[in-house]
């Protein structure tokens, strides 16, 4: 069985004596609302933190939140600074999603090519919704 209230108290413990490693969890819980009541402007406040620390997960994560407008107001440009940072560190998860507003046109123009590239980068590490939007556009191109 999971203790989700002993894990957030634990978290916050080391979130508060500066183990960087806890941030990103601990934020995700206060996202989650895991353990305890939600709080997005807190999960937002620590995933930065361990963001700032060049953490790929949380970059991901507040990218997605940023992106969202989750806790704040949408900001793609944010929301593609903080993906590209994941990106640069080989992020599968950040690979797909800056794919996905490069394809939607979010923060910029569309540009399909460089979508096409994240997805096939996200894709070769076993992303399973990159390599289903991949085989599905192979699939439109063939007909």
């Amino acid at each position: 069985p999971q203790d989700f209230s002993e894990a957030r108290r634990l978290l916050g413990l080391a979130a508060a004596q500066g183990h960087a490693g806890a941030h990103p969890n601990f934020g995700l819980m206060h996202y989650k609302g895991q353990g305890g009541p939600q709080n997005v402007d807190e999960a937002r406040r620590l995933l930065g933190l361990a963001a700032a620390q060049g953490h790929a997960g949380a970059q991901l994560n507040l990218g997605l939140l940023h992106c969202r407008g989750d806790g704040g107001p949408q900001d793609f440009s944010e929301a593609k600074r903080l993906l590209g940072l994941a990106v640069a560190q080989g992020d599968a998860g950040a690979q797909y999603s800056l794919g996905c507003m490069h394809d939607a046109g979010q923060g910029g123009p569309q540009d399909f090519a460089e979508a096409g590239r994240l997805y096939g980068l996200a894709a070769a590490q076993g992303h399973e919704q990159a390599q289903a939007l991949l085989a599905r556009e192979k699939e439109r191109l063939a007909r």
